[in-house]
């Protein structure tokens, strides 16, 4: 969808659209996919990160999803991570050591690490998939993936002062996360047919959002990235003034830069979806917060 700025300047005054006034750092990082287009998790750029360890990749300004894959007793090597990391186990097991620490990751189990920290993966005798979120963007990856950025391309940006939900290197079991209902203009506050599992650390919020069969999400924009991928389901996604399918069989992915018109129309079946937020979105964690608090 190039060159889409324009028509959906033309729709959100069209559709009467408001949003947050918020300032998003440029990163000056290198798409890898056309925001606005589907993309299957099998068509995205491939990284081979080590023997029987693969990634498919996606990315915005300021987050990278991969969706790893590790053959069984496969090695991911140490290495320090120079950001944030959480990771999500789908199935499989892995040990993962942490700064000396051996920690266990099986189907379900969710771990943020931050810059710093030193770790090395080995795959259970079932192999591992999971999902890892990285922000700031890992150059390497990228130019692993076959997208080289500019020589002074870092990926930095300035410190957001948000408080992380997590605790860098404890294992979280994903099922035990609090469900916090989401309401967005239009839609009925007191029957929610969406839920999101909201996490975040510094930099990057993830929402893995549970959405009712047949509802559907009115358009809307905010000024943060949104790069969604789809678990399980089927639905259409709205993108100004088009709508796409997506579906769970193949991970489809799409990226959703600040500030671009979207909704969500779904299936009979519903659908499961994690939404991988950069930065951080405020009106989120206040909503998280507040649910917690009537719990």
């Amino acid at each position: 969808m190039k060159g889409w700025e324009a028509r959906n300047a033309q729709w959100v005054e069209k559709l009467g659209l408001t949003t947050r006034d918020r300032v998003v750092a440029d990163t000056a990082i290198l798409l890898g996919v056309e925001p606005g287009a589907v993309y299957p998790t099998k068509e995205l750029p491939e990284i081979a990160l080590a023997p029987g360890v693969t990634a498919r990749a996606s990315w915005g300004k300021g987050a990278l999803l991969e969706t790893l894959t590790m053959e069984p007793g496969a090695e991911y090597p140490g290495h320090e991570l120079t950001g944030e990391a959480i990771t999500r186990v789908l199935n499989g097991s892995d040990t993962c050591v942490v700064d000396g620490r051996s920690l266990n990751l099986v189907q379900g189990s969710l771990l943020y690490l931050t810059e710093g920290i030193k770790r090395t993966l080995r795959a259970g005798p079932e192999g591992l998939r999971a999902l890892e979120v990285f922000s700031p963007v890992r150059i390497d990856h990228l130019n692993l993936a076959g997208v080289e950025q500019g020589e002074d391309t870092d990926g930095s940006f300035p410190d957001q002062g948000v408080a992380a939900s997590l605790e860098p290197g404890v294992v979280y079991a994903f099922d035990d996360m609090q469900r916090t209902p989401i309401v967005l203009p239009g839609m009925d506050a007191n029957a929610p047919t969406a839920h999101a599992r909201l996490m975040w650390g510094r930099n990057v919020m993830l929402s893995f959002v549970h959405m009712a069969p047949d509802s559907s999400f009115p358009m809307h924009i905010h000024p943060e990235d949104q790069l969604m991928i789809i678990l399980r389901g089927e639905m259409e996604e709205g993108i100004i003034d088009t709508w796409l399918p997506m579906k769970g069989d193949s991970l489809d992915v799409i990226l959703q830069p600040g500030g671009m018109i979207h909704g969500a129309r779904l299936s009979p079946r519903g659908a499961d979806v994690l939404d991988v937020v950069w930065p951080v979105r405020p009106d989120y964690v206040a909503l998280h917060q507040e649910y917690a608090s009537k719990s």
